[in-house]
């Protein structure tokens, strides 16, 4: 048996066979590509895809990106990905020389072509990345030749696998904070989203010494909670949703939608300073991000967190966002029932832990 601890939703108690043969799936997948070595746009398997070892984005980060993905093997919001996309271009000073539509068209064709690859319970993510191109600093010699130094565009899927939301959802995230900080706007404005991300790989590695299955939290300066690694926070307090404020943090497409839906059910939403004691503290708190939705929270920092898992609030707003998407974002739908009764059974376990008070003796 092989176990693959960077998917193991996937990987598992899988016979290497198994694995070979989702390698070869994800090779023959189909990625759109656009720069100087792939002039005009070419969709190609991803086995074969090219960039060129003088692109910023691999030399500097210079780059922005942005992740859609589908319900019902359907692309959703991609047209709001794809204008936040736009607004980080402005300020880094990218013109891809493609519209909003080219991107919106683009990323339609990508994810059909590969829809065959997908099994029962898998849905895509659709990822868009742009970069300055092959030249620059650390790069090519400028100016460009001509009819060259165009951006790279590079628009592909990987797999958004339902059936893992299910544990997730029944037994919480893990959350950790750790020594790093957040990046601030002296630096760049945290509303780019960008692969320019060491800060957030070396928090990942700090949060996973304090709990293997944690994820980073960062604070600001000032030591209020901004959002994880790849997902916003929110948390309940008497009945009102909070969430950090947008200084500092991704305006999450995910987050907005949560938002929405939780003024649509008459939730009071509040975006105010939060720090750890809320965390700590609050009745219950979920996380939210486009390629795993809205999913409770079950440790914080090592403590359990939150008075029922998964809270009350977290459930409203999981069935409405589910019945907007026409798809159940919980993932239980998608498991059989002798998985559901297992996680119900550690679920009810973790819920009684909850009821008690930790102490751990000097």
């Amino acid at each position: 048996m092989i176990e693959n601890r960077y998917a193991p939703w996937r990987c598992i108690g899988m016979e290497l066979s198994e694995i070979k043969k989702i390698q070869e799936i994800e090779d023959e997948r189909v990625v759109y590509i656009n720069s100087d070595l792939y002039p005009g746009g070419q969709f190609v398997p991803g086995k074969d895809a090219r960039l060129s070892v003088f692109d910023r984005g691999f030399t500097v980060g210079d780059n922005t990106y942005e992740y859609a993905r589908t319900y019902n093997h359907e692309p959703f919001q991609v047209k709001e990905h794809v204008d936040r996309m736009f607004k980080s271009l402005r300020v880094l000073r990218i013109n891809p020389g493609l519209s909003g539509q080219d991107f919106e068209r683009i990323c339609s064709e990508v994810t059909k072509r590969n829809e065959p690859l997908l099994e029962y319970g898998e849905e895509y993510n659709i990822i868009i990345e742009v970069t300055r191109g092959e030249y620059g600093w650390h790069a090519r010699r400028v100016p460009p030749l001509p009819g060259k130094g165009n951006p790279t565009i590079i628009v592909k899927n990987s797999i958004n696998d339902m059936k893992r939301y299910a544990r997730a959802y029944m037994l919480g995230r893990h959350l950790a904070t750790t020594s790093s900080r957040h990046t601030t706007p002296d630096n760049w404005d945290p509303k780019i989203k960008t692969y320019s991300r060491l800060a957030f790989v070396l928090a990942q590695h700090k949060a996973k010494l304090m709990d293997p299955q944690a994820a980073a939290v960062f604070l600001d300066q000032s030591g209020n909670l901004t959002e994880t690694v790849g997902d916003n926070i929110f948390l309940v307090e008497d009945g009102v949703l909070k969430t950090p404020g947008t200084h500092s943090i991704l305006r999450g497409i995910t987050r907005s939608n949560v938002i929405q839906i939780a003024k649509k059910l008459g939730i009071p939403v509040v975006e105010c300073d939060l720090q750890e004691w809320n965390l700590h503290n609050c009745d219950e708190a979920f996380t939210s991000t486009t390629s795993l939705d809205v999913c409770p929270v079950s440790h914080f920092n090592g403590l359990l967190v939150g008075k029922e898992l998964p809270g009350p609030i977290t459930k409203r707003i999981c069935k409405a966002y589910s019945d907007w998407v026409g798809e159940d974002i919980t993932g239980l739908n998608f498991i059989s029932a002798e998985e559901k009764a297992k996680l119900e059974e550690e679920n009810t376990k973790l819920n009684e832990e909850l009821t008690k008070l930790a102490h751990v003796p000097y």
